[in-house]
């Protein structure tokens, strides 16, 4: 795939204005914003005359407000004392309790007053009132602030001047009222005599008011006037928090304008060290005997170099024009068998523009962005035809060169076993049939010798199918091959070995499925291979504790074990036994390798070769919680879609 070519820099008065703006273009965010911070600085500044004088205006209509309503109290007790004035009786040498059972009098300590004094008419004492002579009333105690005090005349128009009643007060118990506590919280409320002394204050000494203030001349008492003060200054204007933020943006604003400045000089100098690794990726990928194709995740081509393009017999164009489908020149594949694949590498065979076929190694790696995020497959090809008949041919002549070394070690010894043996296996099969007839004969037979007899019947025939096999295979004879059901080949090999299963104390579970597609098999061969796992699998749960489980399932196989366009049947023999120890398959079929100590180490190996002659699999891994699982796969006739990988 041609790398795109770097279009050369031009000269004109259009490329100039380019390259100033794209000089100077960082700069254009740092004066926006110091623009929009005087902007704000502005606001700030009219924005806070504003709230002063809104707080001013504010101030003084809560202070014209407090006035109102103390004196509307004022002049309520001044109603009150003028009331108890009138209503007085005849001066007594009881008086002061006189004065203090008057109700009006009463009611008036009880609220407000500290004491009532009753003067005559030369003002001298007639009697007096006191809060803390009333039941539950406070004693006073002396200096203990400013009082004020209240004056009626104890006459009317109907009778002459007799003297004058006098209420003493606390002023803090008018601008202290919990009736005040809004205006309290926000401003420090104070009554200020003729020479600026605080008569009362809602603050404690010692905690002034920081705020500005308002005050008012108090009618209802002369000579005083009434304050209002903010607890709370109102801060300068710029040191609010939009400004104190403007500020904090600014600073931020430049020196992100200077990392982006620092920036673009980085990307134009990575921009130039790009261009000259695209020059030198391009002649790379001209260059390289090795094909490289590039596909993103639906499987469209996106980059493919020269020796690829020579390999198919097509050009980058035509390839990419034939879309997904002609791109994916190998088997649909899926799952962790194909993942594995393309990391090791997988052999397929392509087809040639011109017809031919040839084989290929394909080695597929992630495609990743400059985020790190997998956008396709990056895969490197080999033509690897020419190595592939040079394997071919070499396998052929190790077969033949193995099957004339085990003709000449091997060839006596089973021609005269399996002759010697074949004589003795059908007297076998004949008395053990003889007998279980005569058995079956007899109204008195014992079913369990009748089962015997002929389980002893169908182990001989199997031996003998055995041992005719090894004669036809030292005699280098075609395996005769017939379409089977494998479910029924598994139940006869569990049948036959139901003896070894009981006695090892195995619980053997059959899990068939039905309906799976017929393999063409040697049925003597994979009885041999089941009945093989099947005995492994017991002697190694045989000891001390019974009751261990043998799991023997059947179905088509998710994950082909090789790349086929055919289904595979697969069979899993899972044990609890001790498991494989770290060992690989390898390292089980190797001959005269054993775990057992009366084993000869020859029948997995046994196993393994049977399966291969039927282009089958043996694979062996560890069941996790314990136990070893042992499975051999088989071609179908027909292929299974389910089976198959995308």
């Amino acid at each position: 795939m041609a790398t795109a070519p770097i279009a050369p820099h031009s000269d004109g008065p259009q490329s100039g204005r380019s390259a100033f703006w794209g000089r100077w273009l960082w700069v254009a965010p740092l004066l926006l914003s110091v623009a929009f911070t005087a902007l704000v600085v502005l606001w700030a500044q009219d924005n806070d005359k504003l709230e002063r004088e809104v707080a001013r205006r504010s101030m003084v209509a809560d202070t014209l407000s407090l006035d109102a309503q103390l004196t509307g109290r004022m002049e309520t007790e001044a109603t009150r004392l003028r009331s108890a004035a009138v209503h007085l009786p005849p001066a007594g040498p009881d008086a002061d309790r006189q004065l203090a059972n008057l109700p009006e009098i009463a009611a008036g300590l009880d609220r407000r007053w500290l004491s009532v004094l009753w003067l005559d008419v030369n003002n001298r004492i007639v009697g007096e009132a006191r809060r803390d002579q009333r039941p539950g009333g406070l004693r006073l105690a002396s200096g203990e602030g400013i009082t004020l005090h209240l004056v009626a005349p104890t006459s009317d128009a109907r009778r002459p001047q007799t003297g004058q009643l006098i209420a003493r007060y606390d002023p803090a118990d008018l601008i202290k009222s919990k009736d005040f506590w809004w205006l309290a919280a926000q401003y420090e409320v104070q009554l200020l005599g003729s020479q600026d002394q605080v008569i009362v204050s809602t603050e404690s000494a010692g905690r002034p008011a920081l705020g500005e203030s308002y005050e008012m001349a108090f009618i209802a008492i002369p000579d005083t006037r009434l304050r209002l003060t903010l607890r709370a200054r109102q801060p300068p204007w710029f040191t609010t928090l939009p400004v104190v933020l403007m500020v904090g943006f600014l600073a931020l604003i430049t020196a992100a304008t200077l990392l982006l400045r620092r920036q673009i000089n980085q990307v134009a100098r990575a921009e130039s060290a790009w261009r000259t690794e695209a020059a030198w990726r391009q002649s790379l990928e001209e260059s390289a005997l090795v094909g490289l194709r590039a596909r993103d995740l639906d499987g469209h081509l996106l980059f493919a170099n020269r020796t690829f393009c020579d390999m198919v017999g097509y050009s980058l164009e035509e390839l990419i024009a034939q879309g997904p489908a002609s791109n994916t020149p190998v088997p649909n594949q899926s799952g962790i068998a194909v993942q594995r694949a393309k990391r090791e590498g997988f052999e397929t065979r392509w087809r040639h523009r011109d017809g031919h076929f040839f084989d290929v190694m394909v080695f597929e790696s992630p495609l990743v962005d400059g985020l790190g995020q997998q956008v396709g497959w990056m895969a490197s090809i080999v033509d690897v035809t020419e190595r592939k008949r040079l394997e071919e041919l070499e396998r052929r002549q190790r077969e033949v060169l193995a099957n004339h070394a085990r003709l000449s070690t091997l060839g006596e010894v089973a021609s005269t076993l399996a002759h010697e043996l074949n004589q003795p296996l059908t007297s076998i099969v004949s008395y053990s049939a003889g007998i279980a007839r005569a058995l079956q004969r007899r109204p008195d037979a014992d079913p369990d010798l009748v089962a015997a007899a002929q389980a002893l019947s169908r182990h001989a025939t199997q031996a003998g199918g055995i041992v005719h096999r090894i004669r036809a295979r030292l005699a280098r004879r075609e395996l005769v091959l017939e379409a089977c059901d494998i479910n029924p080949l598994v139940a006869a090999a569990v049948t036959l070995l139901q003896r070894e299963i009981r006695r090892a104390g195995v619980e053997v579970t059959l899990e068939l499925t039905p309906g799976l597609p017929a393999v063409r098999v040697d049925r003597i061969g994979i009885e041999q291979v089941i009945s093989n796992l099947l005995r492994n699998a017991c002697d190694v749960m045989t000891g001390p504790n019974p009751g261990k489980k043998l799991l023997v399932r059947t179905g088509l196989c998710v994950e082909p074990p090789l790349d086929s366009v055919l289904g595979w049947i697969a069979v899993d023999i899972s044990d609890q036994g001790p498991g494989l120890g770290g060992r690989d398959m390898e390292t089980l079929t190797e001959p005269f390798f054993s775990t057992k100590q009366e084993g000869t180490g020859l029948g997995l190996a046994i196993c393994r070769s049977i399966l291969e002659s039927h282009g089958g699999v043996l694979h062996a891994q560890d069941v996790p919680g314990g136990g070893a699982r042992f499975s051999f796969f088989l071609p179908t006739e027909r292929p299974t879609p389910e089976a198959r990988m995308p």
